[in-house]
C-alpha cells in the first residue's frame, strides 16, 4: 500500500493523463475529417471539401493548444462542440436530411455535453448549461429538418441514393465510435474523481500520510494474516512538548513541524512498514506479520534518533529541536486490534512518564 500521498504531484500526474487522452481524441477527430475529405472531394461541387479544410486546420491547431494551455480540457471541449455543430449544420444543408449527418447532434447531446464538458461545475451550473445546450441542439435538429424539407438551399447538392447509403454507413460508424470515445473519457474522469475522494478519505491532507481510517484498514488486513507464531506490531509516537511549539511559534509553524516529521518517519522505510497520522501530534507505525518484532524495535529506535538529531526549520531564522516518545506492542493470539493499540498507547504513556525521548516496548 502506498505510504505517502503528494496531492500536488498526484494532481499534476492526473491532469497530464487527461491531457494525453485529449490529444488522442483530437487525433481521432482529425482522422475523421481527413477520412471525410475523400467523399467530399469526389462529390461536385466541392463546398464541403472547402469547409472541411477549416476543420482539419482547427484540429491541427488544437494539438498546439492542448500542449500549452493550462485551461485546455474545458476550453477545448467548448471549441470542439462549436466546430462539430457548425460542420454538421453545413453537412445537412448541403447533402440533405437523408444522409443522416444530423445524428451527430444527438451524439453530442447524449455523450458529450453533460458528462464531458461540465464534470467539475456545480449541479446548478451543470443543469443550466445542459438545458441550454439541449435546447439549442433540439432547435437546430428540428430547424434543419424543416429547412431541408421545404427550403431550397443555394449551396445544396443532394447526392445519389448510392452515395446517401455510403454516408448513412459512415455516419453510423462515426456516431457509435464517438459515443464510445466520449464515454471512455467520462469513465476516466469519474475514476479520477473517485480516486481523489478515496485519497481525501484515507490520507491526511497536512502530512500526506495515511490517516486513522487508512491505518485501521491496514490493521484489519494484518489481523487476518497474523497467527500465534507471526503477527503484526504497532507503535504509537507522540511529539514531546508539542503544545509548547504551538504556543511559542504558532500553529502554522507547528504544522510545518508535523509535516517535516512525517517526512522523517516515512523516509526510506523497509518493506512491510506503514506510517500514518493517528491524530494531532500522534503517529502510528505498523509492521506486518512478516517483520520480526526485534527488527521492528530496532527501526523504531533509529527513528527516535533520527528525529532527535534533526533541526526543524520554519522561516529564515526560527529553528527548533523536537524529540518523540514511542510505545510499541506486538499482536498476540486472542488480542483485538484495539487491545494491541491500547498496549502500545500504555507503553507510550510510560515513555512520557519516565523522561520522554525514549522507546518503551512490551
Amino acid at each position: 500500500m502506498e505510504q505517502y500521498y503528494d496531492k500536488n504531484s498526484y494532481r499534476k500526474k492526473s491532469m497530464e493523463s487527461v491531457r494525453t487522452q485529449l490529444l488522442k481524441d483530437n487525433a481521432y477527430l482529425l482522422g475523421i475529417h481527413l477520412f471525410l475529405s475523400i467523399p467530399y472531394v469526389l462529390l461536385s461541387p466541392h463546398h464541403m471539401a472547402i469547409i472541411n479544410i477549416f476543420s482539419i486546420l482547427f484540429y491541427l491547431a488544437c494539438f498546439i493548444f492542448l500542449k500549452k494551455s493550462n485551461h485546455a480540457p474545458l476550453l477545448y471541449s467548448y471549441l470542439v462542440l462549436v466546430e462539430i455543430m457548425i460542420h454538421d449544420i453545413f453537412c445537412v444543408l448541403i447533402f440533405g436530411w437523408a444522409c443522416e449527418f444530423q445524428l451527430w447532434i444527438i451524439t453530442l447531446i447524449s455523450t458529450f455535453i453533460k458528462d464531458y464538458i461540465t464534470p467539475d461545475k456545480s449541479e446548478k451550473h451543470r443543469k443550466r448549461f445542459v438545458s441550454i445546450i439541449v435546447g439549442i441542439g433540439l432547435l437546430t435538429f428540428i430547424s434543419l429538418y424543416f429547412v431541408t424539407k421545404y427550403v431550397k438551399i443555394p449551396i445544396s447538392d443532394y447526392p445519389s441514393s448510392s452515395v446517401v447509403s455510403v454516408f448513412v454507413v459512415i455516419n453510423s460508424i462515426i456516431g457509435f465510435a464517438g459515443m464510445s470515445a466520449f464515454t471512455t473519457i467520462f469513465v476516466q474522469q469519474m475514476e479520477y474523481k473517485y480516486t481523489q475522494l478515496h485519497r481525501l478519505a484515507d490520507y491526511d491532507q497536512l502530512t500526506g500520510l495515511g490517516n486513522r481510517y487508512n491505518m485501521l484498514d491496514i490493521l484489519a488486513e494484518e489481523e487476518k494474516k497474523s497467527t500465534s507464531a507471526a503477527g503484526y506490531s504497532v507503535a504509537m509516537i507522540d511529539i514531546d512538548f508539542f503544545k509548547k511549539v504551538n504556543d511559542t511559534y504558532g500553529h502554522n509553524n507547528g504544522d510545518i513541524v508535523l509535516s517535516d516529521l512525517a517526512n522523517l518517519l516515512s523516509f526510506n522505510l523497509p518493506e512491510g512498514i506503514h506510517v500514518g497520522r493517528w491524530g494531532g501530534e500522534e503517529f502510528l507505525v505498523i509492521s506486518d506479520y512478516q517483520v520480526n518484532y526485534s527488527d521492528f524495535l530496532t527501526l523504531l529506535e533509529q527513528l527516535r534518533q533520527r528525529v532527535s538529531s534533526h533541526v526543524f526549520v520554519f522561516g529564515s531564522e526560527n529553528t527548533v529541536h523536537c524529540t518523540i516518545s514511542l510505545g510499541a506492542a506486538k499482536y498476540e493470539e486472542g488480542l483485538s486490534i484495539q487491545d494491541v493499540i491500547q498496549h502500545a498507547d500504555d507503553n507510550l504513556y510510560k515513555a512520557k512518564k519516565t523522561g520522554r525521548n525514549r522507546l518503551v516496548a512490551s
